[in-house]
Order: structure tokens, then sequence, then C-alpha cells
């Protein structure tokens, strides 16, 4: 059985200092696991994407991101290429949140506008009403598509999004699992103390990554998948360890 999960930094497959919670499924649960999450993508970027790995899945755990971020398709080579000699965001993705060198490929751009682009965008063209109103669409047709194919699928803030208007967009609440953002659970646990920076926004360490995906996810893939024979409580140590660890050597 497949499952997708998807999101931004938070929920990348790939960040190279500690396991994210989208590392897990895999370690407890027999699953065929696809993820979409790259680093600084932004709602349309995850909305694209998981409609484009939607066959034959069988769960999916989605991860919406700040919907002030902007994502952008390049197509162009050149435009590729000048993108990679940025200071920041200088890099492009492909539909599973990995970092490629070609196009075509989608530029998680984020919020930074200290290139030539963005720069130019965030002056002329940014509208903080347009940047929700397109999120809450995004969030919207994903429910609409995930429900036609009748795939079961649990939702989750990444940060806070204005939701006063989900109703007026189609969406519905109760599939989020929870409204409070992971960044507000972050931020109020006893983890954020392992942090050493805020540099690159919101980056939780291991052990809430680990506390999250017991909390909120495990019990998901429970009823949908077949659980390894593991022990828990040492993977709880170990991430523990990596934790300390990693405050430590200052990388957290």
């Amino acid at each position: 059985m497949k499952l997708l999960t998807a999101g931004c930094g938070i929920s990348q497959n790939s960040f190279p200092h500690w396991p994210t919670w989208v590392k897990y499924p895999n370690i407890t649960h027999r699953v065929q696991h696809i993820n979409v999450g790259g680093p600084a993508s932004g709602n349309e970027y995850v909305a694209h994407n998981v409609l484009k790995n939607i066959d034959g899945v069988d769960c999916a755990i989605i991860v919406w991101t700040h919907y002030a971020k902007t994502d952008l398709y390049i197509e162009s080579q050149k435009i590729v290429d000048e993108i990679k000699t940025y200071n920041t965001r200088n890099f492009v993705l492909d539909d599973k949140g990995l970092v490629i060198d070609h196009a075509p490929a989608w530029w998680p751009s984020s919020v930074t506008g200290d290139n030539r682009i963005k720069g130019w965008l965030n002056e002329n063209l940014y509208s903080d009403t347009y940047q929700l109103d397109k999120s809450l669409m995004h969030i919207a047709s994903v429910q609409k598509a995930l429900e036609h194919n009748n795939i079961e699928y649990h939702m989750f803030l990444g940060y806070d999004m204005p939701l006063d208007n989900a109703g007026k967009h189609g969406i519905d609440l109760s599939k989020f699992v929870t409204l409070e953002s992971l960044y507000d659970d972050y931020y109020s646990s006893d983890w954020q103390k392992y942090s050493t920076t805020k540099e690159y926004g919101l980056v939780p360490v291991a052990g809430w990554h680990w506390e999250f995906y017991m909390k909120h996810i495990h019990g998901i893939l429970d009823t949908k998948f077949q659980c390894r024979n593991i022990d828990l409580e040492k993977i709880t140590a170990g991430v523990q360890s990596i934790t300390e660890k990693c405050f430590e050597e200052g990388i957290s």
C-alpha cells in the first residue's frame, strides 16, 4: 500500500543533519512511501506535486506551509543557471522535493527578495491577499482531488494561516488533525531550547520530529498499514542522542 506525504522544508526527506518526521513511516510500517517535501517550497509547489504523484495512493498526509511563499515553475535553463548564482534560495527542485540542476524545475523562492527576479516581483506584483486566497484554493483543490479519487487524507498547518474564508473556498477543516501550526507546536515545546539558529526560519530539531510523528502520524498509519516489529523506545533514545549531539556541535 502506498503513502504520500508532502510539505515544505519541515517535511523534506533530504535534510542532511537529522531525520525529519517523513523518515519514519518506512521504519515503523510496511509501506510504499512517496514524499513530496522540498526545502523552502510553498503551497503551489505542494498542491501541484501532490496531484502529480496521486496515482495509486492509499493515504496522504499533507503539511501546508506559509501562504506568503512564492513558487515559480522554470522552463528556461538560462534562468535556472542564474538562480544558482544567487546568495539564497539558489536551487531548484523536481516533483519529489529533490534539488536538481536542470530545467524544467520548480524554484522555491519563498519570501526572499534579494535577487533580480524576486526583488522585482515583490516590489511590483506581490499581494498578501492574493497569496492567501491562492493557498486556500490550493488546499480546496487538493481536498477535492483526493476525495474524488477515494484517498484517505489528513492535513496539518506548518505555519499559522488565516482560515476565516476556508468555508467559502470549500475547505473541510475537519480534515486537519489539529489547527495548531507546527511552528506554534515547536516553539511552545521544550525542544526549541536545542535550537542554535533561526537564520533559516523554522528548523525543528530531531527530537521534535520524532515526538510529532508519534503524537500525530504513527496512529494514522496504524489504521492503514502493517506495523513493523521495532523498538520504539530505542528510536526515542537514539533521537534524543542525535538532538543533544547536534546542539553541542552548534548545527541544530
